[in-house]
């Protein structure tokens, strides 16, 4: 399994190395990134080659902090559409459970949750983990996380937040005194878990300047363009295929990586639900073939194609007869998606 990360995790990336005397482009190829690939920050990268990039660019660099430095500039934004319904939370302690919740969108393999303190019940552990097997050495994202996170709440609650300690599961890097200046509080390295210890008086701060519709929106928002983990296998791959569609990337080997998995993992979970890729893909397309064709001003035959990512007219026919018995130039629906009058559709190629 090879889960993935926005690219936004590595917000900074190339002016920190460059101000570190590394090469970007050369430490992002031997991991098997591009810079390309950190344009865009809502593109999936591999989260195992982020966190092998962070652990090589400490080691070339001689900079043990490196994650941590990275982190000083990152805040809620790398998290997406996720961030607004954090600003818009009741409370830090409501941001955290609803970041916990979508996550996802950010990346499958990141956990966050609230734990109490065993024996100080004035205390709770906001607390940070990475769910890949086998556990790769990742002392820099495991910094980087924390550092952000630290970010996170101060941004929350307007500057009256302070963690009483920050723990984090590795030994101190060897040659690093900066934990405490960068993180604002006493760090306690070989601990059980990674997390931020609060105050659980401090994680029920009101998030000044929240808006409740706006919280709502962003939820409705998140629920209707992206698919939970926890709902149907076949609805996730549906929802990847929907995105992708038109972009010519639409492809069995596509989709699995963009759901992190082996291109066979991603087959036999669906024909575990009894559906398949390809069944899939050709509802996807009819449905778009629905709801294009409802505009008042329906595309061309050629944009159509390309809407589909089909490569000739003549397979689009072929769909097209099979799915409403008509071919695509006699389409035109209303509310009931059924030809209901023969709209002549520009058929250039």
């Amino acid at each position: 399994m090879n889960p993935l990360i926005r690219a936004s995790a590595l917000v900074g990336y190339k002016e920190l190395a460059h101000e570190s005397g590394l090469v970007p482009a050369k430490l992002l190829r031997r991991v098997g990134l591009s810079l390309a690939a950190l344009r865009d920050p809502d593109e999936l990268i591999s989260y195992p080659n982020m966190i092998a990039l962070l652990e090589q660019s400490a080691q070339v660099s001689g900079r043990p902090d490196f994650g941590l430095q990275l982190s000083q500039q990152q805040g809620l934004s790398i998290l997406g559409p996720l961030a607004v319904i954090a600003q818009n939370a009741e409370d830090v302690a409501q941001a955290y459970e609803l970041a916990g919740r979508y996550m996802f969108i950010y990346s499958p393999a990141v956990r966050v949750s609230v734990k109490p303190v065993g024996g100080a019940g004035e205390l709770v552990d906001l607390c940070y983990d990475i769910d890949i097997v086998p556990r790769p050495v990742c002392v820099q994202a495991m910094e980087l996380a924390l550092g952000v996170m630290v970010n996170c709440a101060r941004l929350l609650a307007q500057g009256e937040f302070a963690a009483r300690e920050i723990l984090m599961p590795h030994a101190r890097p060897k040659g690093s005194t900066r934990h405490e200046e960068l993180l604002g509080a006493p760090c306690r390295f070989g601990q059980p878990r990674a997390a931020l210890r609060v105050a659980a008086a401090d994680v029920h701060k009101p998030v000044r300047g929240s808006n409740p519709m706006v919280r709502e929106m962003a939820q409705r928002y998140i629920d209707a363009q992206f698919v939970s983990p926890n709902k149907p296998f076949s609805d996730r791959v549906r929802q990847v295929v929907h995105r992708l569609m038109g972009t010519g990337r639409c492809s069995h080997q596509c989709v699995s990586e963009m759901l992190g998995m082996h291109l066979r993992t991603m087959q036999r979970r669906l024909v575990d639900e009894g559906a398949t890729f390809e069944q899939i893909k050709d509802e996807v397309r009819r449905s778009l073939v629905e709801s294009v064709m409802r505009k008042a001003e329906p595309p061309s035959l050629t944009m159509l194609m390309v809407m589909l990512d089909y490569a000739d007219a003549s397979t689009l026919t072929r769909s097209c007869r099979r799915w409403f018995g008509v071919p695509p130039t006699a389409l035109r629906f209303g509310e009931d998606p059924r030809p209901w009058r023969t709209r002549k559709v520009a058929a250039t190629v």
